[in-house]
């Protein structure tokens, strides 16, 4: 925590710009060192990325896309058990639908079951997977495209298998150039055991507000930022807010975070240097197109909680049953299953509406499940975000932007900085504090 010891940051007036896990992490912090913040956010409720919805039946929320965290991370876990907010902690099943079967693959024993694979090919996975877990040296792994490294060393059958489809369907034309040392995140991370927040991200992120609010902190929601400037020494937010009769105003702050996706920063920021713009929008990303079913059975029948689509000509990466992993019971006892797609932003989905994607999903849902049927949905709830996952490039450790921007008191975290990890309410709640220790100068 922030300590209490220069009394001239208590009168600093911040500013924070989106109420994402890293804004209110960061809003949090400072507030509890005393320091006056101030959050904006244009949504009516906070969590970012990882916003919930919530039916009137249900007890709990559920994300728009799909969210959990694994054992190790633990600065939202700590941050989770500051505030007291509890977490719960279970063992879901991971699969992958290969050549029309569901396969278990979440233990070194089911990869040695695995019949697809000769027995060289999945012993030598398994060795690599081990190395990875182990290994803390990541930088020299983002030189190399994560391609070449599996196909050299878990085998050309591994990468067909196992890897290639998933990279491909997640990250089309980049596929090839993603670093190995993302996938090491991917690995590094993981575990058998998953976390979730009681009653849902967004009851969390509620839970979140709350405590910045009691810290003295204040936030406005439906409140978006216009324009940033500087002006005499103060950052300026022109703000347009949806609950005011005056609805277009300008406040000046010390210092400023902005969490914003950086495409939607620089096209609000004035006074930004070209090169530092052109720098920033080098960075590529993709969006999330999600598709939320309410069902009144079962899908996953063998209680698979996540499972993967290893098929190329699938329209969607993975189907992720909710209700697998939370107890339905805080559903209405409805099960609930996510279809996901991480996809470019011209991509034609992000044009279509929910029946229609659906209607375009149903025969690829009922080959995974042949006695899936149209009678067994309540409802149906589509959710798209632009800036869902960024694109790693080689070397990335090289390019990656800076907490600080060039104008003095402005601030930047967004999810292109979570680096060598990959973007997660972790990784927000992690950077949202380190860039809160920067503005209070320790």
């Amino acid at each position: 925590m922030l300590k209490l010891i220069q009394h001239d940051k208590l009168f600093m007036k911040v500013a924070i710009i989106g109420a994402g896990f890293g804004g209110l992490a960061a809003a949090y912090r400072l507030a509890r060192s005393g320091v006056d913040v101030t959050v904006f956010e244009s949504d009516n409720a906070p969590g970012g990325l990882a916003i919930g919805f919530k039916e009137p039946e249900w007890k709990w929320s559920i994300e728009k896309h799909y969210h959990h965290w694994f054992v190790s991370d633990w600065a939202v876990r700590n941050l989770a058990k500051e505030i007291g907010h509890n977490v719960i902690f279970t063992r879901p099943k991971t699969s992958t639908f290969i050549d029309g079967e569901v396969y278990q693959l979440d233990s070194p024993l089911n990869l040695l079951l695995f019949p697809k694979l000769p027995l060289a090919d999945k012993l030598r996975t398994g060795l690599v997977l081990s190395y990875l877990r182990l290994t803390p040296f990541w930088k020299q792994l983002e030189a190399y495209p994560a391609k070449d490294f599996l196909k050299k060393y878990t085998g050309e059958k591994s990468w067909n298998v196992l890897w290639q489809p998933l990279f491909e369907k997640k990250f089309g034309n980049y596929a090839n150039e993603i670093p190995a040392s993302w996938f090491w995140t991917r690995i590094k991370k993981r575990s058998a055991s998953l976390g979730y927040p009681e009653g849902g991200f967004l009851n969390f992120a509620l839970s979140l507000n709350d405590a910045v609010k009691k810290n003295g902190g204040k936030i406005f929601y439906k409140t978006k930022i216009e324009k940033i400037f500087e002006k005499g020494g103060k950052i300026i937010l022109k703000t347009k807010s949806d609950l005011v009769k005056t609805s277009k105003y300008e406040s000046e702050f010390d210092k400023v975070i902005c969490t914003l996706p950086s495409p939607l920063f620089v096209k609000i920021t004035e006074g930004l240097p070209q090169s530092y713009i052109d720098d920033l929008l080098d960075l590529k990303s993709i969006g999330a197109v999600n598709l939320v079913l309410s069902l009144s059975k079962q899908f996953l029948e063998d209680g698979t909680y996540w499972l993967n689509i290893n098929a190329a000509h699938f329209p969607f990466l993975a189907v992720v049953e909710h209700t697998n992993f939370m107890d339905k019971k805080y559903y209405n006892n409805e099960h609930l299953l996510y279809v996901g797609n991480y996809l470019p932003h011209e991509h034609s989905f992000y044009k279509k509406e929910a029946i229609d994607l659906y209607r375009e999903f149903y025969p690829f849902l009922k080959t995974i499940n042949p006695k899936f049927d149209k009678s067994w949905v309540n409802n149906l709830n589509l959710f798209k975000a632009q800036y869902a996952q960024p694109i790693i490039p080689l070397n990335y450790s090289k390019r990656l932007p800076g907490f600080e921007t060039p104008i003095k008191g402005l601030y930047l975290s967004n999810i292109q900085q979570v680096y060598p990890w990959d973007r997660g309410t972790n990784y927000a709640v992690e950077n949202g504090e380190a860039v809160a220790r920067l503005v209070f100068g320790e």
